[in-house]
């Protein structure tokens, strides 16, 4: 294959086009008869892989404004005061989903068609951490303000050791726009346990701008690995990888904060690659 090729195989690549239908191209238009093994090796060889697309909700164009004009406002934010908070659910027995295996064989694993499932809220900063928060039941208004209680109370709160005189007691809250999040009752305790001033107006569909949902991604790669077969025992996998989690993989996230928010205004309030 030549350069040019490459370059051609590429673009129709990342155009969406199989390697199948690369392959049969290539010999349409240029008389080039090329293998799709040959196609796949040089896709590889362009550091591309075939990845399952992701599907994500569409953001309405109010929606983008109001994230634009929220970048715009928070670009110079000191988001090394900010607790992030989020909520996520993990399924029992959901396990390394590919491996590498021998052409011709395949391996398996047994699931359950209903797997055990288990919620947990979480928050965490620059210098601060909440401990966990389990339920196994559907959130409400009543059950967000009982883990408000328990976890938010400045006495509650993990400050890192190295945390700034001036951040303690004086850091900001950010959730998502969850009604249950934005229900009266909530904010009125939200405001008497965190005060008013330093609860953050977070925009609606912007999971890309809160750190939380990265650092579920990392909580879920480590159960995933490995083989947690109880509730219980989730319980206790996500304890442990959770006060054993590095600051320094939480800093880089909450560093990134600017840059989400310059790509954020890059593409006018459209959602960003985080």
């Amino acid at each position: 294959m030549s350069d040019e090729d490459e370059k051609v195989i590429k673009k129709k690549a990342k155009a969406g086009k199989t390697a199948t239908v690369i392959a049969r191209e290539l010999f349409q238009e240029a008389g080039i008869s090329v293998h799709v093994q040959t196609v796949l090796n040089t896709l590889h060889k362009q550091n591309l892989s075939y990845k399952k697309i992701q599907e994500e909700e569409a953001i309405s164009e109010a929606a983008q404004q109001t994230r634009l004009q929220y970048a715009r406002q928070m670009i110079g934010y000191d988001w090394k005061k900010v607790v992030f908070s989020d909520e996520k659910t993990f399924w029992l027995g959901s396990g390394v989903s590919h491996s590498w295996q021998e052409v011709g064989s395949h391996c398996s694993r047994k699931i359950s068609k209903h797997p055990p499932k288990l919620h947990v809220w979480a928050a965490a900063g620059y210098y601060f951490k909440a401990r966990l928060y389990f339920f196994t039941q559907n959130m409400d208004a009543k059950l967000y303000q009982t883990i408000i209680k328990a976890r938010l109370p400045e006495n509650k709160l993990i400050y890192s050791r190295d945390c700034p005189r001036r951040y303690k007691g004086a850091w900001g809250y950010l959730q998502d726009n969850d009604p249950k999040h934005k229900a009266t009752t909530t904010m009125q305790l939200l405001e008497s346990e965190v005060g008013e001033d330093r609860i953050i107006n977070h925009p609606p569909y912007s999971p890309d701008l809160n750190i939380m949902e990265n650092l579920w991604a990392h909580l879920n790669r480590q159960v995933q690995a490995s083989k947690v077969m109880t509730i219980s025992g989730l319980k206790r996998k996500l304890t442990k990888e959770w006060e054993e989690l590095s600051w320094d993989i939480i800093r880089v996230l909450v560093l990134s904060m600017p840059t989400r928010l310059h790509e954020c205004i890059q593409v006018q309030g459209a959602r960003t690659q985080y």
